[in-house]
């Protein structure tokens, strides 16, 4: 049951962010509440890959050489530069654009949960099973499908 909870929840925000292109304060802290339901505390792990798109030179001081093909390369941000946007240190309402964290499309935006605890079922699962106990551990993601005005 709390697989399931957790999973419905994850998949919800995941989706809303890449509908959006943005991760917004009200949001996350609705996907929060949900994992709550759960009766379970998870680790949260938030991860957006920024697509670049490089042009190629022989020579990067002129531009004549340029060599008609492009390089697509992935900058990452991680959980903690996304939410230092989120909360940041002054005071802002839940609506104020500026909490905010805007993605564009083509990028990348992955979500990781992990469970602190065992359930009860993954130990009596070990236990008839004879093997470890292992953590809930869900992770959804994928590219950014529009951008918010």
């Amino acid at each position: 049951m709390t697989y399931q909870v957790s999973d419905a929840a994850i998949t919800q925000f995941v989706d809303t962010v890449r509908g959006k292109g943005y991760v917004d304060v009200r949001d996350y802290n609705q996907f929060l509440r949900s994992l709550d339901t759960s009766n379970a505390v998870f680790n949260v792990t938030l991860k957006r890959y920024k697509k670049v798109i490089e042009p190629t030179y022989t020579n990067p001081n002129n531009f004549g050489t340029f060599q008609q093909t492009f390089t697509v390369r992935y900058d990452g941000y991680f959980t903690k530069e996304i939410l230092s946007t989120l909360y940041p240190s002054a005071q802002l309402a839940d609506d104020d654009t500026s909490r905010r964290y805007t993605m564009h499309v083509g990028d990348i935006c992955n979500v990781r949960i992990q469970s602190r605890g065992i359930t009860l079922a993954g130990r009596l699962r070990s236990f008839l099973f004879r093997g470890q106990a292992v953590p809930i551990a869900i992770k959804k993601g994928g590219m950014v499908r529009s951008e918010a005005p």
